[in-house]
């Protein structure tokens, strides 16, 4: 299927203009944006719903709205936001209703047109409620059963709009999940809009936003979190970043003038909640020593966290942790996360060790604690720290200076040219 130079909007109003894009057999394209963007009236106009206001939407050559319906619906399977009003109706006679435009005047089912139906309800999960009357259905179920009646239309394409729409979290996951089996196990080419940011960068194959009266397409997610523009279009008051490492939403920390500060010394994955759990309670977050090929790194950039960093597979240096215990004792709260102590980081460990020596308060947290530090007070979650101390510890005065090599926060290419110490 493709789209080109498509105006699409309703009556005479443009909603989006210039679209280009192609949904192939065997992906998974999904469609997201800013509410009233025009995503549903983008898939209405692909799906033939809608007539374009100028451009063509064709499949295999042919333009789907020259199509006769019969013709158009053995082509493209729709499920739009509006429920049938087919209450009373079993799940089994709902699905049988995408065998019409492959049956006669009376509608009447063939036995190859019930293998059909079958496959349908046993690909999309819903053959054990074959029997189960639609208004007894939950939303997730009926979302599946609406799927399934387009999937027995032998579709070539699937477009649905909003899927996800009014399901519990499980319910969103499964739909997402099914259509990706879909597109990938039957061949059928799937575009689908959603509200679910983070479960689209995980599911979609490919990613268009509409925003702004425009449409751009990303060949893959990295590329889509990777574009300022998609970013913008998603970042309220800039209070969030996606992170092309891990594809999730972060949300930037932006403490008040006044807020309390910790220092958290993590690695190998123990961070992030820590960092997420801190931000969300007020604290001003800071975190070191991390190597920038950590994950924990790569969250607490994603969220404007200051990092004390070191470059890949070399242990933590001496300036580094100089550095981090300098700002550590800038601080109300150094936290500790238990992270796995190997050659690379052992630093961090001294420099817990430090800090607890120059008498900062030093809080182990988590309910995992592999091994033991003495001195250190454990807590089992951030609400268990003291917020708001007034105390600040200063570098102890028989520290000697160390000439600052790399400046917090750094970037890899920034701090590569401190590296001979």
């Amino acid at each position: 299927m493709r789209a080109k130079d498509l105006s699409v909007g309703y009556g005479s109003k443009e909603v989006l203009s210039g679209v280009s894009l192609e949904v192939e057999k065997g992906k998974l394209t999904l469609v997201v944006g800013p509410n009233a963007s025009g995503k549903s009236t983008l898939l209405k106009t692909l799906a033939g719903i809608l007539r374009p206001l100028g451009g063509v939407v064709t499949i295999d050559g042919k333009e789907v709205h020259r199509m006769r319906s019969r013709e158009r619906a053995r082509s493209i399977g729709a499920v739009t936001t509006s429920r049938p009003q087919v209450s009373e109706m079993t799940v089994e006679e709902v699905v049988g209703m995408g065998r019409y435009p492959w049956t006669g005047p009376l509608h009447l089912l063939t036995a190859r047109d019930r293998e059909v139906v079958e496959r349908a309800m046993r690909v999309t999960g819903v053959l054990r409620l074959r029997r189960r009357r639609i208004s007894e259905l939950s939303d997730g179920q009926l979302q599946r059963v609406l799927i399934a009646r387009a999937l027995a239309q032998e579709p070539d394409y699937l477009i649905l709009d909003e899927p996800t729409t009014h399901l519990d979290a499980p319910s969103r996951i499964e739909v997402m999940t099914l259509l990706r089996d879909l597109a990938k196990g039957e061949g059928v080419g799937v575009i689908a809009s959603t509200h679910e940011l983070e479960l689209a960068l995980r599911f979609g194959d490919r990613i268009v936003l509409v925003s702004s009266g425009t449409v751009r397409v990303y060949s893959r997610p990295e590329d889509a979190v990777r574009d300022p523009e998609f970013v913008g279009a998603f970042s309220v008051g800039r209070s969030i970043s996606l992170s092309p490492v891990t594809l999730s939403v972060e949300v930037l920390q932006r403490p008040r003038g006044d807020a309390p500060k910790a220092f958290v010394v993590s690695g190998s994955g123990t961070g992030p909640p820590v960092f997420r759990a801190l931000v969300r309670r007020g604290y001003a977050v800071s975190a070191g020593v991390l190597h920038e090929n950590d994950i924990d790194y790569h969250v607490a950039v994603s969220m404007g966290i200051d990092v004390v960093s070191e470059r890949p597979y070399f242990p933590i240096s001496e300036a580094a942790v100089r550095e981090a215990l300098e700002r550590a004792s800038e601080s109300d709260v150094v936290v500790f996360t238990y992270p796995p102590i190997g050659p690379l980081n052992s630093g961090n460990l001294r420099l817990v060790e430090e800090a607890l020596a120059m008498g900062m308060e030093v809080y182990g947290i988590g309910s995992v604690r592999p091994y033991e530090i003495p001195g250190l007070r454990t807590v089992d979650s951030v609400e268990e720290l003291p917020y708001g101390s007034e105390r600040r510890i200063s570098v102890a005065p028989n520290l000697p200076p160390w000439p600052r090599t790399r400046s917090i926060g750094s970037s890899p290419r920034s701090s590569s040219s401190s590296r001979d110490r």
